[in-house]
């Protein structure tokens, strides 16, 4: 719909963060036809339940979970392709202790550093297809991992030039996914 330009370009600096938000949820809608379906419908339902008494405000909090909810998928999804510097806080060999168990990383484990994911923190990188602890690394995305019942997705980044099927990523990252409901895309 034409009425989320109106309310977003008044307000919103050239480059800066929220315009890079409106410009990935945009790109995002326009790929995933279904999903910008949803949110027509989550306006639609708003509009009925508010009625013409209900205030500009509430109708913008109603569409916020939704929004917020998005612009985190459309950032990640942003990603897909593009080369990036990772910083490896868990590298290849490093031992997480939780409680009753010990989780033994496979590979190279970090983040993209001013990159904020869904929890708040910076946006988590799986690196496949490095076999030795790396400190940093200049990766390319290929692929995601969506978790369906965790605030967060995940990026998976591979050397320039190396690719790995869903079932290979799957495989590499399964030490750390099996606990949640996760599904990979790749480009």
């Amino acid at each position: 719909g034409g009425d989320m330009q109106t309310h977003f370009i008044h307000v919103v600096k050239y480059n800066s963060m929220e315009w890079r938000n409106y410009i990935n949820f945009r790109d995002y809608l326009n790929t995933y036809p279904e999903i910008a379906k949803q949110y027509e419908n989550v306006k639609t339902r708003l509009v009925e339940k508010l009625g013409s008494m209900g205030s500009r405000n509430d109708y913008i909090d109603g569409k916020a979970e939704f929004v917020s909810h998005t612009l985190r998928k459309a950032m990640v999804w942003s990603f897909l392709g593009k080369t990036v510097t990772m910083k490896t806080d868990r590298p290849l060999g490093y031992v997480h202790r939780k409680s009753g168990y010990e989780l033994v990383y496979p590979l190279n484990y970090g983040y993209i550093p001013g990159v904020l994911g869904g929890d708040g923190e910076e946006l988590d990188v799986y690196l496949l297809g490095v076999d030795t602890p790396a400190k940093e690394y200049t990766a390319r995305i290929i692929g995601i991992v969506r978790r369906c019942n965790d605030v967060e997705d995940k990026l998976v980044a591979a050397p320039e030039g190396l690719n790995f099927t869903v079932e290979e990523i799957m495989e590499a990252v399964k030490f750390q996914e099996q606990y949640y409901d996760s599904e990979i895309e790749i480009l």
